[in-house]
């Protein structure tokens, strides 16, 4: 059986040390918020203190993996093709003998899997894994049979885990367990207003009335995200505001079948598919409202995003998103799977340009004194340095109940 037993004799913890934390995730090749957020930890930790590394499956090449390479990231790859490979677990265990790190933290499900197996084997001093994602939410069945296998050896690999952090508190009650709950640890996404091109877009549209209002969203076209609920509650806006248009940024899955349904909703001339961009913030500046409708959602980064750029903001009352929604002040939540409160929400917040103004500022300063980078960052450290001071304590009780046993024997 695996056993993520105290620091042995051999391999004591120097805390005054450079850190080694081993980041473990699937590519570098796809951008998405976990990719910004290495980018960001490799920007602003301090390299004197912490040795940064990101260890993927596999690597291509990539703008932001260059990027994060020019930051002074160190990014491994594995060169395994296929991610379902098993055989993936030996080259980590290959890797991490050779690396040595202080910390492995590891993300999203495979890479949760193999790299805390890789990591137990290895004898890595600290383990951490990251779930992001709500527990029984997949997409397909195909995907939700799988998980009724992953889910209880993920439970297993629980046990053998220092400390598992969470995007949103929603996460970790689903997560939990009474074993598990003093090892959980909520810390929610940063969003780093520098990567916006204009995170100070004026209010001053929301100051008059209009009618060819510019609704939007941002994300993967896929069947949690449920675009599809936006356009069908865009068709009943278009009653009160034929003349507003509706922006769909993004790509993914769903993308014919959702510009199907615009097209026998008859509202197709009045939507834009733009398809992925990696740079969102020129499709954000020509919204005036922006939704986000999914039916889970861990926590919901995007909506940082809208918020910092003075947008006003509706989503689903699901997942992490209360907790950057607190209070109808600062955004507007409804039902999941409603898109005729989905409707109504955006109707009558067009209907009311002052109101679209005030939840426009007030989100944007919520999210700015709410969700720095810069304490994302002092908190990831907060986590990391009592993991290691934790196991360091272990470590020497460990010691000292050896040195009992042989003195008393």
């Amino acid at each position: 059986m695996l056993r993520h037993s105290p620091t042995p004799v051999s391999a004591p913890i120097h805390p005054s040390k450079r850190i080694t934390i081993v980041h473990i995730y699937k590519d570098f090749d796809i951008y998405n918020g976990l990719i910004e957020e290495f980018l960001v930890l490799t920007k602003l930790m301090d390299p004197g203190a912490y040795d940064v590394r990101v260890c993927v499956f596999n690597y291509k090449g990539s703008s932001f993996g260059r990027r994060f390479q020019q930051l002074g990231g160190r990014l491994d790859s594995l060169q395994c093709d296929w991610e379902d490979n098993p055989l993936i677990i030996g080259k980590l265990y290959a890797y991490l003998k050779r690396v040595k790190p202080d910390i492995v933290q590891t993300y999203v499900l495979k890479p949760n899997l193999y790299g805390r197996i890789a990591a137990l084997l290895a004898r890595v001093p600290v383990i951490i894994s990251t779930e992001m994602t709500l527990k029984d939410q997949a997409h397909s069945v195909a995907t939700r049979l799988r998980d009724i296998f992953l889910h209880p050896l993920n439970a297993i690999l629980n046990r053998y885990t220092d400390v598992v952090l969470c995007s949103s508190d929603a996460i970790r009650r689903q997560w939990s367990t009474r074993a598990l709950a003093p090892r959980m640890k909520v810390l929610h996404p940063y969003f780093d207003p520098a990567k916006l091109q204009n995170s100070s877009q004026a209010s001053d549209k929301y100051l008059r009335h209009k009618h060819n209002w510019v609704i939007g969203t941002v994300g993967r076209l896929s069947e949690e995200k449920k675009q599809i609920d936006l356009l069908r509650a865009f068709r009943d806006v278009r009653k009160s505001f034929p003349e507003a248009t509706l922006l769909v940024v993004g790509d993914g899955e769903m993308r014919s079948q959702l510009t199907q349904v615009a097209r026998r909703l008859g509202i197709s001339e009045s939507v834009t598919f733009t398809g992925f961009q990696s740079n969102i913030s020129e499709y954000l500046e020509k919204m005036d409202v922006f939704v986000l409708p999914s039916r889970t959602e861990g926590f919901g980064i995007v909506l940082l995003e809208a918020m910092t750029m003075g947008l006003p903001v509706i989503a689903t009352d699901v997942g992490g998103i209360p907790e950057i929604i607190v209070n109808s002040e600062i955004g507007i939540l409804v039902r999941p799977s409603r898109p005729d409160e989905l409707s109504k929400a955006i109707t009558e917040l067009l209907s009311d340009p002052a109101r679209m103004r005030a939840v426009a500022l007030r989100g944007k300063a919520h999210v700015l004194s709410t969700f720095s980078a810069e304490q994302y960052i002092h908190e990831r450290e907060t986590v990391y340095k009592s993991a290691l001071a934790a196991k360091a304590d272990s470590g020497r009780a460990y010691i000292a109940a050896t040195t009992r046993s042989s003195s008393e024997a």
